[in-house]
């Protein structure tokens, strides 16, 4: 008997009860006992009907699973795909976190990989002219990059203040690459009040080259290394950031706060063209041939230290590396990999990729396809879900450029100075292969279907209609896979 058959004659069962309940001590019991089944049989009907969705397959249910992934920090977005279609949700993967990230800064500042101790650099730095003070330049990050450096600059400043060098001596650069400037609150949350009020702080500069940009040298392609004048003009750089997996060098951090972070706009195209003549996939690969370009850049102009953070998908410390910016730098990749690089155990049809947490701009965004390129099948669909509160970001033609039928063309017309945007033309060029082999879904409320239109992706407003639309494509046997943090994570096959 079924389910609701077994009801039927639990009812039919306590109406007999009832009747006779008056009667005997047996009918009162029959009744208590039908009245707890009932409550029963209603629970479990209840926990059927939430975890079952009956298609017009005969008598047969199929599981459903409900899944969710992140929008931007105070949203989630859900769709639902039945279980058997199901390959696997990456995540991040679970690491220990230390319980006191000031203690993990020190023992890593104390124990450089490849160099001196930074108050032991300073100290061996020789004095600049006749005044011999020595002036420090603390690069960052920017407001796309999640890196907590209030936390490490107060011990940056006490060992500096040991090794002689006073508060006024010291400022802080924004490598913004070619992002927008940072508002003073943005400068105040990322560096810490207090730091704020005791160095001054400024913005890169990348596009007034006459008056705020020197030059080096020149690149391997005969470009000019011009890189933001109070950098090279400091006498000890410290470079602070966060290794996460990157489209262009592979992985950021180290030397790249220095090339792209605070290059001239003509210095970042030429980084970011040699990044989209490599046809390969480098997403999370320890180095690329534009890291290997970058770091022989940076070695001309004596980038002394670094100090990376290598985080969780909470933002949490989950580690740090310090020291050359080589050595330290590899040791990190290797960190950051137990993290982020996520094991899979099959190709998919369709890869679902939030672009957590790289939801500020389109621009920032579509990191989050790389890690599905390398997941997806020949031919397979990639729906990139993000909520880009900013827009589209700082290069309008970034879209007709991913739009392009021939990137090879546009690559070589950049090259020539033919474009616009010839910083847009290389991530441009690298999406529109990608977009040859792959078919791109956008899911977005602020990047709308004018621009996916361009783009030559399939728009849609809401993530189960992509979902549903994208299976029919395949059929019953689609394996469609979820990679929840997109911006930052990678699948390793």
């Amino acid at each position: 008997m079924n389910i609701l058959g077994f009801a039927a004659a639990a009812f039919a069962w306590d109406t007999d009860s009832e009747r006779s309940s008056d009667e005997s001590r047996a009918g009162h019991a029959r009744h208590l006992l039908c009245t707890q089944l009932k409550c029963y049989i209603k629970n479990r009907i209840n926990k059927l009907q939430k975890t079952l969705i009956h298609q017009e397959t005969g008598d047969r249910g199929v599981d459903v699973m409900k899944i969710s992934i992140p929008y931007n920090d105070s949203r989630t977005v859900t769709f639902e795909i039945p279980d058997r279609n199901l390959s696997e949700i990456l995540r991040p993967n679970k690491v220990e976190v230390p319980e006191d990230p000031q203690k993990l800064i020190e023992q890593v500042l104390q124990n450089p990989i490849g160099s001196e101790k930074i108050e032991q650099i300073v100290k061996q730095k020789e004095s600049p002219g006749k005044t011999g003070k020595k002036q420090v330049c603390i690069i960052c990050d920017d407001i796309t990059r999640k890196t907590p450096v209030h936390l490490i600059i107060p011990s940056l400043f006490e060992r500096l203040n040991s090794a002689g060098i006073n508060d006024k001596d010291i400022f802080i650069v924004i490598a913004l690459g070619t992002h927008r400037p940072m508002t003073e609150a943005e400068m105040i949350a990322k560096v810490g009040r207090e730091s704020y009020s005791r160095v001054k702080v400024y913005n890169s500069e990348f596009k007034d080259k006459k008056n705020c940009m020197i030059k080096i040298g020149k690149a391997d392609d005969g470009v000019g290394i011009w890189i933001d004048k109070r950098v090279a003009c400091a006498d000890i750089k410290i470079g602070l950031g966060a290794i996460v997996p990157h489209p262009a060098a592979g992985c950021g951090g180290g030397a790249k706060i220095i090339f792209p972070g605070v290059a001239g706009e003509e210095t970042v195209a030429s980084f970011h063209l040699q990044y989209s003549s490599t046809p390969e996939n480098m997403f999370g690969a320890p180095t690329s041939p534009s890291r290997e370009s970058m770091e022989k850049w940076v070695e001309m102009l004596n980038l002394d230290f670094i100090f990376n953070f290598i985080l969780t998908d909470q933002g949490q410390v989950y580690n740090a590396v310090a020291g050359h910016f080589i050595k330290a730098h590899r040791k990190g990749v290797e960190l950051m990999k137990n993290v982020f690089g996520i094991k899979a155990k099959e190709k998919v049809n369709i890869a679902v990729s939030s672009s957590y947490p790289a939801t500020l701009d389109f621009w920032q965004a579509t990191k989050a396809v790389f890690g599905p390129d390398l997941w997806t099948t020949s031919g397979g669909s990639i729906i990139l879900v993000t909520d880009c509160s900013e827009g589209f970001g700082p290069h309008p033609q970034f879209a007709d450029y991913i739009g392009n039928d021939d990137p090879e063309q546009l690559l070589k017309d950049a090259y020539q100075g033919k474009t616009a945007d010839p910083i847009a033309v290389s991530g441009g060029v690298t999406l529109g292969r990608m977009r040859k082999r792959k078919r791109f879904c956008l899911v977005s409320d602020n990047v709308g279907p004018e621009y996916a239109r361009v783009m030559k992706m399939s728009y849609f407003p809401d993530l189960q209609q992509a979902v549903d639309s994208e299976m029919k494509r395949y059929g019953e046997d689609v394996k469609l896979g979820v990679i929840t943090h997109g911006g930052c994570s990678y699948p390793i096959l």
